[in-house]
């Protein structure tokens, strides 16, 4: 034992030896690269001083972030403790802002009343001055509905038309609400069978092969909504003005490029010479083509047909008795709040992430047109102008029959959507609760709530497919178990 702690020392010493003359070989290394020495040391202690900031900054911005959440609950506190009730007419004087949002170009929508004389407020222009009186006059007892929810709903998604906004809510719905999502099972997992109508076989088994909720993209077919849905499905879809939609689906796809137009302006240049694309559609899109009639391709329609055609016309009024509500975009929450009345849903079932999804920046979105283009697509889209313009003036019935409650209830929603993405932008883990008012529950938005607000739809489908397999594995095996003891018996 003694030999051996002996040999030891002798090969540390040895060790500390070589290390020494290595140190010492490599002595030139300094004298001949000192510059490059002196530039690695001076990006590590850049480094160490980048890191050292950026822990102050995050501290300095949790110390913001608990004051501006601290200011808000006392802001939140004085406002329940000053309300009252205002009378009715005082809110009618004060009630002087336009409706909806305007149309780029030439398209612009003049404002519209409803019977009492209030003009609804604009999303765009800002919140009225009489958002406070508003709070006050909402503070009403709530009352239970007594309908029963809605929860089977078949949502067409239109592409490029903000559906993808609307479909996290319905997502939202269903999951929230155990339902059962139709899942696409083809190669594309956000479509059935597109371009083509849905085909057997292309979604996901589920227990009882029924479905409550189809809400990816698939061109409407009512057959199969009603092989796989219940009877009392209710059909909804969603659609925005056609030339906003020409405009972002050459952005989307880059028609641009593929049809060598003027990158200054090249939606006025497609639409003067707007047939002479066709053979490139066709070339491109199999026949099919992305700037005319889409909207209505996706209703399933025959876009290369005209507004006027027998078959045509045939169709849209099929399509006016099936589905009886669409939801226009540039008036996306006039639209929530007659689709939470028709479905019988409560306000949190409709509030959505104010975060654009699949929103991209292009240069002529807010290009003039002039009035021979305008007129071209007029032409060349007339199914598509025929249906918004159908389903853009149901919209404006259904607000004027709610009459002022329908206003109040609206901007009350907006109130609320505002907060709840203001909270959860700010203060995502914590949780803040909302009174009862007339239109809504008292209820509490928490960090899972703010998590699902801003959910992608593929996490959406894999926490959907794992629940609804689940279901699946579940029936199998209570049907081996139950057969094991039948064998035995």
């Amino acid at each position: 034992m003694r030999r051996l702690n002996w040999y030891g020392c002798v090969r540390l010493l040895y060790r500390f030896k070589d290390s020494l003359a290595s140190i010492t070989s490599h002595r030139h290394l300094w004298k001949t690269n000192r510059p490059l020495v002196v530039l690695l040391g001076g990006m590590v202690l850049l480094l160490a001083l980048y890191t050292y900031l950026l822990l102050i900054i995050e501290e300095k911005y949790e110390e913001r972030q608990k004051l501006m959440i601290a200011i808000r609950n006392m802001a939140d506190a004085s406002v329940l403790n000053n309300q009252r009730t205002l009378p009715m007419n005082e809110l009618k004087e004060g009630w002087s802002q336009t409706v909806g949002r305007a149309q780029p170009g030439a398209f612009t929508h003049q404002p519209t009343r409803d019977p009492s004389g209030l003009r609804l407020v604009n999303p765009i222009s800002g919140r009225s001055d009489l958002a406070a009186k508003r709070s006050q006059t909402a503070v009403m007892e709530w009352q239970t509905p007594t309908c029963e929810p809605k929860q089977n709903v078949a949502f067409i998604k239109v592409h490029k038309a903000g559906s993808t906004t609307v479909q996290s809510v319905f997502l939202r719905y269903g999951y929230s609400h155990n339902l059962t999502v139709m899942l696409p099972g083809g190669k594309n997992p956000a479509s059935f069978s597109w371009p083509n109508f849905p085909a057997p076989g292309d979604a996901y088994p589920v227990s009882g092969g029924v479905y409550n909720i189809l809400t990816h993209h698939a061109r409407y077919h009512p057959e199969t909504i009603r092989a796989r849905m219940p009877p009392d499905t209710a059909r909804v879809a969603i659609m925005r003005h056609p030339l906003d939609h020409l405009k972002s689906m050459f952005n989307f796809i880059h028609l641009n490029t593929k049809y060598k137009l003027d990158p200054l302006n090249p939606i006025q240049m497609f639409l003067e010479n707007v047939t002479d694309y066709a053979e490139i559609d066709s070339k491109f899109y199999d026949g099919r083509s992305p700037t005319r009639n889409f909207q209505s391709y996706v209703l399933g329609f025959d876009q290369r047909k005209d507004f006027g055609d027998e078959g045509v016309e045939q169709h849209f009024r099929e399509i006016k008795t099936d589905v009886p509500f669409v939801m226009i975009l540039e008036h996306l929450d006039e639209s929530l709040i007659v689709l939470k009345r028709s479905m019988c849903w409560v306000m949190k079932d409709i509030l959505y992430d104010w975060t654009a999804r699949n929103y991209r920046r292009f240069y002529y979105k807010s290009s003039s047109l002039s009035q021979l283009a305008m007129e071209n697509h007029r032409k060349w889209s007339s199914i598509d102008y025929a249906l918004y313009d159908h389903y853009n003036r149901t919209l404006w019935e259904e607000v004027e029959k709610g009459g002022e409650d329908f206003a109040l209830e609206l901007e009350h929603f907006r109130t609320m959507n505002s907060n709840v993405n203001e909270h959860c932008r700010i203060d995502p883990k914590g949780s803040k609760s909302f009174p009862a008012t007339r239109w809504s529950m008292a209820w509490t938005v928490d960090a899972n709530f703010c998590k699902q607000l801003r959910q992608e739809r593929f996490i959406w489908d894999w926490k959907l497919s794992m629940r609804q397999n689940e279901k699946i594995r579940r029936e199998k095996n209570r049907y081996f178990i139950a057969n094991r003891a039948v064998q035995y018996t």
